[in-house]
């Protein structure tokens, strides 16, 4: 008898948002208004490893339905600390918040968040002619060939329109290119996990 022994996993998680049309409609208006009114614009210029327009990265900071995005969303990290038994994870806080717009042909190379931190990615719009696909890489690569999906170099997650994806901000992620005329619109977050009050026997 061979035994199996699990090592180190990945993991992410998903839900869907329960008040997802409302917060479509009003990050809608955001969009729109930086379209129509040329006093009003809240762009970045900076370069990333997003090829698509891209708001301000503390865009939560500027409009209070993108705080409130992430205030609703914080209580599922908190579900997720306790699942995980994650330790000196007393507080919470939003770090980055910003839209990105996916025009036609529009894309994502792979790319990680910033150490230490955990991502959530709310997918607010999806046309249904869209074959653009959210890909997570894994850091091991390819370790053998395998017909498991848990050994793949590279696996894709089939999210839907008003879910909302979480997982580790170092899991290397890519979007592939946007295929339809409609637009693709998702709302990443960084959140940064720490212990507010640490004890002498806390590693800070």
């Amino acid at each position: 008898m061979i035994n199996k022994h699990n090592l180190f996993t990945q993991k992410c998680w998903s839900f869907t948002l329960p008040r997802h049309e409302e917060y479509k409609r009003l990050i809608n208006q955001i969009i729109l208004a930086d379209k129509t009114d040329p006093n009003f614009n809240v762009e970045s210029k900076e370069q990333t490893n997003v090829y698509a327009w891209k708001s301000d990265w503390r865009s939560h900071l500027h409009f209070p339905v993108l705080g409130d995005l992430c205030k609703e969303i914080k209580p599922f990290f908190s579900q997720i600390i306790k699942e995980e038994k994650i330790k000196n994870t007393s507080e919470i806080e939003v770090d980055d918040c910003w839209i990105n717009k996916y025009k036609k042909n529009d894309f994502a190379v792979p790319h990680q968040h910033p150490p230490g931190c955990w991502t959530a990615i709310y997918f607010m719009k999806i046309p249904k002619d869209s074959k653009a696909v959210f890909r997570v890489h894994n850091p091991l690569g390819v370790t053998y060939n395998s017909e498991l999906s848990e050994n793949f170099a590279i696996r894709e997650i089939n999210v839907k329109e008003g879910s909302v994806l979480m997982m580790s901000g170092a899991i290397r992620h890519e979007v592939t290119p946007n295929t339809s005329e409609e637009e693709r619109v998702t709302v990443p977050m960084n959140f940064r996990m720490f212990n507010a009050f640490p004890s002498k026997n806390d590693n800070v």
